[in-house]
C-alpha cells in the first residue's frame, strides 16, 4: 500500500515539475517571466501626454502618445504603413538572449499585424539588423469589449560585438493600433532571428537584373475612358478635375495611339493601367456592374466637388451607347492594338474607386469585374495594379487580403503627399520595388509622373539609377501625351533609356517579378580556411536567367580567377561557387 501511495506521489511531483517547466518556459517566451530583471519599461508615457518620452522615436507622423490603454495611463497610438515606433536604446551583452513584449490593439475595422526590428549595434555603427515574425492584432469591439488585448511577444539573441539594442514595432497596415505595456528583459530561451543583410553578402552581391543592365525601367500610363476618374474626378489630386471628362476621354483616346509611336522603334514594352470601360465596345443593353454601387465614402469631406456620388450609382453617367456615338466612354477597339504591339495590359482597377477608404468587399468585387470583363477581351488576370488617385492610404489589412486573392503581386501609384509621409509604402528616391509590409508577396514600386515641366528631373533621375542597380517607372495619363511639347518630353525620356545602352526596360509586373525572385534566392555559406564555397538555390519553379554575382572587394571566383560570373538558376538545382581573397596567388613577372 505505501508503496503505491509513494508512487503516486511520485507522478503528482513529476507532473507538477513538467507543468512548472512548462509554465516556467512559457512565461519566458512571452516575456512575461517575472524573475527576470526589467531592462525597458513604458512608466516614462504616463509622465508625458504631449510627445514622445526621450529616447522614444517614430518613423514619421501618426505616432502620439493616448489615454486609451490596457489599465489606466498612456498607451502609444500609430497609425500609417510607413511609420514605426522605436523604444530607448538599452545596453546588451553579446550572446545573451533578450525577449520583447506589448499589448497591442487594432482600434478598425480589420484585425492587423505587427512586427519589430532589431538593430543591434556598436558605439553608433549597426553590426546586425534582424526583423520579428509578424503577429496578428485583434480589433477592438467597442466600448463593452473586455476581452485582453493580443500579446505580441518575440525573443532574440545579442550577436558578437553588440553592446546596445534598439526595438522597432511595425505595423503592416494603415489601421490605427494601440501599443501599451512595453517590457525588454533578459531570457534563458529563444534562438537568433535571421539577418536581414545573409551572411553571404560579405563575399558575394546578387545583382537584381539581367546580365548587361545596369539599371531598369518601366515606361507606363493610366490610360483612362470617361468612366474611370474623369467623370468621378476629385478636387483633390487631379490638376484637370474641373474639365469636361468627354473632352479629356477623347484626349485619352488620340494619346494613347501616340504614346505607342514612342516605343515601336526600340520595341520596347510598356505597361498600361486600365479600367473596366476600356474593355466595352459599347454599353447599350445597359449591362450593370459591381452590382451597381453607390460608394458613400465619396464625400466633399474625401477630397470631391460634390457629393453627389454618395447618393446616385457610380457608373450612373453612362450614356448607354457606343463606340460610335459615344467614343470617350468605351475603349474596346484600342485593346487589340495594344497587345498587338506587345505591350502589357493591367488593373487600375474597374471603378477607378479611392482603394484607401473602399471596404474589403467594394475591393474584392471590384477585382472580380476587372478579371472578368478583361477576359472577354482575351486579356489574362491582372497581377499589376495602379491606385487611382494614388489612393493607398488608409488600406486596411483585409483590403490587403483581397489584392492578394486576386492574385495581384506589383503595384504602383501609391501615396506619396510629401505632408502625409506615415502612408508612404516607397518613393521615387528609393529607386527599388519594395516589399508590401505584412503582405510580401506584393511589391510596391516607385514612380516618377513625367511632365514637361520634369523632364529635367527624370533625365537626372535615369542616371542616378544607373548607378546603384535602381528602377524607376516614368508615367503619365495617356491623356499628357498630346501636345508638342509633351510628346517631345517623353520622347527625350525614351530615347535617353535607349542610348544609354545599360538600361532593361520592360513591364512593370516583369521587373518586378525579377526582383522578387532575385530576393527569394536561397544562399549557404560554407566556410573554409583559404576558399568558402557558396552555394545558391533558386526556391521558386521559373528559372532565373542571366543572374549576374559580382564578388565584394578584397575576394574573387577561384574559377575564372574573375570578380563576376553571370549564372542560370534552374528551380531547386543549387549552383556552387568558390571565392578567394585577392592575394592568394601572387603575379609573376
Amino acid at each position: 500500500m505505501n508503496k503505491r501511495l509513494y508512487l503516486y506521489i511520485g507522478i503528482i511531483i513529476g507532473l507538477g515539475a513538467v507543468i512548472g517547466l512548462f509554465w516556467a518556459n512559457t512565461r519566458e517566451q512571452q516575456c512575461q517571466a517575472r524573475w527576470q530583471p526589467v531592462l525597458l519599461d513604458d512608466h516614462a508615457l504616463d509622465a508625458d501626454t504631449d510627445s514622445l518620452p526621450t529616447g522614444w522615436i517614430a518613423g514619421a507622423p501618426g505616432v502620439r502618445i493616448g489615454e486609451f490603454s490596457v489599465a489606466g495611463g498612456n498607451s502609444v497610438h500609430m497609425l500609417g504603413i510607413g511609420t514605426w515606433l522605436g523604444l530607448p536604446t538599452i545596453p546588451v551583452a553579446a550572446g545573451q538572449a533578450y525577449c520583447v513584449a506589448a499589448r497591442v490593439l487594432a482600434d478598425s475595422p480589420s484585425v492587423t499585424a505587427v512586427r519589430t526590428r532589431w538593430l543591434w549595434r556598436n558605439g553608433a555603427t549597426v553590426i546586425a539588423e534582424r526583423v520579428g515574425d509578424w503577429q496578428m492584432v485583434r480589433r477592438w469591439g467597442g466600448a463593452t469589449d473586455q476581452q485582453p488585448w493580443s500579446l505580441y511577444h518575440q525573443t532574440d539573441v545579442a550577436p558578437a560585438g553588440a553592446t546596445t539594442l534598439e526595438v522597432r514595432y511595425e505595423p503592416a497596415s494603415d489601421d490605427r493600433i494601440y501599443l501599451d505595456q512595453f517590457v525588454v528583459r533578459p531570457s534563458y530561451v529563444g534562438s537568433a532571428l535571421a539577418d536581414v543583410v545573409p551572411a553571404s553578402a560579405q563575399f558575394i552581391h546578387i545583382r537584381p537584373w539581367p546580365a548587361g543592365y545596369n539599371a531598369a525601367v518601366s515606361f507606363s500610363y493610366d490610360w483612362e475612358t470617361a468612366m474611370g476618374g474623369l467623370v468621378h474626378s476629385r478636387s483633390n489630386d487631379d490638376p484637370l478635375a474641373g474639365t469636361d471628362p468627354v473632352l479629356r476621354g477623347m484626349r485619352m483616346r488620340e494619346g494613347l495611339t501616340n504614346s505607342l509611336k514612342l516605343f515601336a522603334p526600340y520595341k520596347f514594352v510598356a505597361t498600361y493601367y486600365v479600367n473596366g470601360y476600356n474593355f466595352l465596345d459599347g454599353n447599350r443593353d445597359k449591362q450593370l456592374f459591381m452590382g451597381n454601387p453607390v460608394f458613400a465614402w465619396a464625400t466633399t469631406a474625401n477630397g470631391w466637388q460634390s457629393n453627389v456620388w454618395t447618393q446616385q450609382p457610380w457608373f450612373a453617367a453612362d450614356p448607354y451607347g457606343d463606340r460610335q456615338s459615344d467614343p470617350a466612354w468605351y475603349f474596346g477597339d484600342l485593346i487589340g492594338p495594344v497587345r498587338n504591339a506587345g505591350h502589357d495590359i493591367q488593373s487600375h482597377t474597374f471603378s477607378h474607386f479611392y482603394g484607401g477608404l473602399a471596404s474589403p468587399t467594394e475591393w474584392q468585387t471590384d477585382l472580380q469585374a476587372w478579371n472578368t470583363l478583361a477576359a472577354t477581351r482575351n486579356v489574362t488576370p491582372a497581377t499589376s495594379l495602379a491606385f487611382p488617385w494614388s489612393s493607398s492610404a488608409g488600406m486596411r489589412y483585409d483590403s490587403w487580403d483581397q489584392l492578394v486573392a486576386a492574385g495581384v503581386t506589383s503595384l504602383t501609384r501609391t501615396s506619396w503627399n510629401p505632408r502625409l509621409p506615415q502612408y508612404h509604402i516607397v518613393t521615387a528616391g528609393e529607386a527599388r520595388c519594395r516589399p508590401l509590409p505584412g503582405h510580401e508577396v506584393i511589391l510596391v514600386c516607385p514612380d516618377y509622373y513625367l511632365t514637361t515641366a520634369r523632364e529635367a528631373g527624370a533625365l537626372a533621375l535615369l542616371t542616378d539609377i544607373r548607378q546603384r542597380d535602381g528602377m524607376i517607372d516614368f508615367w503619365s495619363h495617356t491623356e499628357e501625351v498630346m501636345t508638342p511639347a509633351q510628346i517631345a518630353t517623353w520622347q527625350a525620356v525614351v530615347d535617353a533609356t535607349a542610348q544609354a545602352g545599360d538600361v532593361w526596360v520592360a513591364s512593370l509586373q516583369a521587373i518586378a517579378t525579377r526582383q522578387q525572385m532575385i530576393q527569394m534566392v536561397q544562399t549557404k555559406v560554407m566556410q573554409s580556411a583559404t576558399s568558402p564555397t557558396i552555394i545558391l538555390t533558386n526556391p521558386t519553379m521559373t528559372a532565373i536567367t542571366d543572374m549576374v554575382i559580382t564578388a565584394q572587394p578584397g575576394w574573387r571566383f577561384v574559377d575564372g580567377q574573375t570578380n563576376q560570373v553571370v549564372v542560370t538558376l534552374a528551380p531547386h538545382t543549387p549552383v556552387t561557387l568558390r571565392i578567394e581573397p585577392h592575394d592568394l596567388h601572387v603575379a609573376t613577372p
